[in-house]
C-alpha cells in the first residue's frame, strides 16, 4: 500500500490530501493516513503545514538517485560540479529542500586540508545555512513566511536568529543572487549558495561551495562568486532552467 500511494503521488505530480488518496486507491482513509504517517516519519512523503496535503519526499529522490544513474538531476550535475571543484579546491554541495530544512543530495569533496564532513542526507535549519537563504529567497511565500514567524534556533554566535535581519538578508540575496552564510551553523566554516531553477521557472534546489572561513571568508572573492553562479546557471540551462538562459 504504501509504494501504491508513493506510486500515486508521482503520477499526480502534485499535493494530494487523504481523502483523495483513498479514493484513488479504494481504500479507508484510515488506512492511507496510517501508511502516509510512516512514509513522512521516513522522509518519503511531507506534508504542507498551510494544506495538510502531502507530496513526494526528499529521501524518494535520494532513493531513486542510487538507482537511476543514467539521466538524474545530480548525475547531470556533476560535471558542473567537478570543474567547479577543480577551480575553486573546495567541497561543492548540491542540495534541495523540505519546508523547514536543507536536505543535501551530493557532495564533490574539496581538495582543502580541512574535511568537510557532509553526505547526502545530511539536513539543516533553512535559515541557518547559504543554501537554506536561496530556498527563502526564492522558494516559495508560504515556506518564508512560515520561517519568518517560528523561532530562528541559533547554532552557533553567528547563526541570525532575528526574523527582520533574516527578511534584510533574504532582499540582500535576491538581489544578488546569491548567498553566504560565514560561521552560522559552524564555526570555521562558510558556504557560498547560488539557485538552480528548473524547466518550469520553479526553484529545484542550490548548488554551493563549502569551505574554511580561510578560503571562504565573510567578504568571499569576487571571481569565487562569479564561479558559482556561472555553474547554477550551467546546470540549470541542462535543467531549461529560466535563470540558465
Amino acid at each position: 500500500m504504501s509504494l501504491r500511494i508513493l506510486e500515486l503521488l508521482a503520477e499526480r505530480n502534485a499535493e494530494c490530501g487523504v481523502t483523495h488518496l483513498a479514493e484513488a486507491l479504494g481504500v479507508p482513509k484510515a488506512r492511507v493516513h496510517r501508511h502516509l504517517t510512516a512514509l513522512r516519519q521516513e522522509g518519503y512523503v511531507v506534508q504542507n503545514p498551510r494544506t495538510s496535503r502531502y507530496r513526494i519526499g526528499w529521501r524518494l529522490f535520494l532513493l531513486g538517485q542510487k538507482l537511476v544513474k543514467q539521466f538524474d538531476v545530480v548525475g547531470l550535475a556533476r560535471p558542473v560540479m567537478e570543474e567547479l571543484r577543480d577551480a575553486v579546491g573546495q567541497t561543492i554541495v548540491i542540495s534541495s529542500f523540505t519546508e523547514t530544512d536543507v536536505v543535501v543530495l551530493d557532495v564533490m569533496r574539496g581538495r582543502s586540508p580541512l574535511e568537510i564532513l557532509l553526505h547526502p542526507g545530511t539536513q539543516f535549519k533553512l535559515h541557518s545555512v547559504a543554501q537554506g537563504k536561496i530556498a527563502l529567497a526564492f522558494g516559495a511565500q508560504e515556506r518564508r513566511d512560515a520561517v519568518l514567524a517560528g523561532p530562528l534556533d541559533a547554532c552557533t554566535p553567528h547563526t541570525i536568529t532575528d526574523a527582520m535581519r533574516l527578511s534584510h538578508e533574504l532582499a540582500l540575496v535576491r538581489e544578488r543572487g546569491w548567498a553566504d552564510a560565514p560561521e552560522e551553523v559552524f564555526l570555521g566554516v562558510n558556504a557560498l549558495a547560488a539557485p538552480i531553477i528548473q524547466d518550469d521557472g520553479s526553484l529545484f534546489g542550490t548548488l554551493a561551495i563549502v569551505g574554511s572561513i580561510h578560503y571562504l571568508p565573510a567578504h568571499p572573492n569576487p571571481q569565487t562568486v562569479a564561479a558559482l553562479t556561472d555553474a547554477a546557471r550551467r546546470i540549470s540551462r541542462l535543467l531549461g532552467g529560466a535563470r540558465g538562459d
